[in-house]
């Protein structure tokens, strides 16, 4: 599967810092909240790991400002995901906010995407239960600070595919 637009819904300290690493990975990104100030924040603080990098020399002005024009952070979750062939959900940790979410996602994303669940504690399963692919759901929950830290736990639901688990491992 090729891998082209990653969605990531969140941009918290850990939506951030995923969106920044898959912009980073050469993806372009749209980082979806659900007020300004979230958007914001987020943008802010990539902004301030990739100036950091730069001073320090690991990479040039050019990289960085590569890396914020693959991000778009937006308001609207049918703008961010639309033609996305990933959705990274990292929202808040309640099991029927995060199911409205699948269930609102699966009208707007195209057949082909995966879904990626930032979850460290709910179940991949009960989640992927909402969803018309529950194959195209599994946990990659990141450690904190993501642009630094280069580790990720990989949880299937019952009914993950070898597919996903490929991709999500790719």
């Amino acid at each position: 599967m090729e891998i082209r637009k990653v969605c990531v819904l969140g941009a918290g300290l850990m939506g951030s810092g995923i969106a920044q690493v898959c912009a980073q990975a050469g993806y372009d990104v749209s980082m979806r909240e659900i007020e300004q100030p979230f958007i914001d924040g987020g943008m802010n603080t990539i902004k301030k790991n990739l100036s950091r990098d730069v001073s320090k020399e690991k990479k040039t002005q050019e990289e960085a400002d590569a890396i914020i024009g693959r991000l778009k952070p937006t308001l609207d979750l049918k703008e961010a995901a639309c033609d996305a062939d990933i959705v990274v959900e990292v929202i808040i940790e309640v099991m029927n906010v995060k199911k409205k979410v699948y269930a609102e996602l699966e009208e707007i994303v195209p057949n082909r995407c995966l879904f990626f669940t930032n979850t460290p504690g709910l179940s991949i399963t009960e989640m992927a239960s909402i969803t018309k692919r529950p194959d195209k759901l599994i946990g990659t929950h990141f450690f904190n600070p993501v642009p630094v830290m280069r580790l990720l736990e990989i949880i299937n639901g019952y009914e993950t595919s070898e597919e996903t688990l490929k991709v999500a491992k790719g």
